[in-house]
């Protein structure tokens, strides 16, 4: 290419930018739990995940979720509830004891 050439190309319109996100990401949970007075109960829940989040990073935080579950502690949330971050969800959100994980999921969810 000449010199000074590059400086005439003209830009992209917007409909062939490349958008840095296309989607957004949630790492959800859920399952059944039996609370400490024998009752069989569901949780679901969801953390929005943030896009410059290294994959390490997601999978280190969604590792250590699922270990609160398997140790026995259940987040207080409504159904289907969605936090913001994972340290609204890990540091600010109250954590209670249940007798016994019966199951559990969790995966991540991508939406337009």
């Amino acid at each position: 290419m000449p010199r000074g050439t590059r400086s005439r190309l003209r830009p992209l319109p917007p409909h062939l930018r490349m958008r840095r996100v296309l989607y957004r990401e949630y790492a959800r949970f859920y399952g059944t739990y039996r609370s400490m007075t024998g009752k069989t109960k569901r949780f679901s829940f969801a953390v929005k995940v943030d896009p410059r989040l290294s994959p390490k990073a997601k999978y280190e935080y969604i590792v250590m979720t699922c270990n609160a579950l398997l140790d026995r502690y259940a987040p207080q949330h409504k159904q289907g509830q969605i936090f913001a971050t994972f340290n609204e969800l890990l540091n600010e959100t109250p954590w209670f004891r249940v007798r016994k994980i019966l199951r559990y999921k969790a995966g991540m969810r991508y939406e337009r």
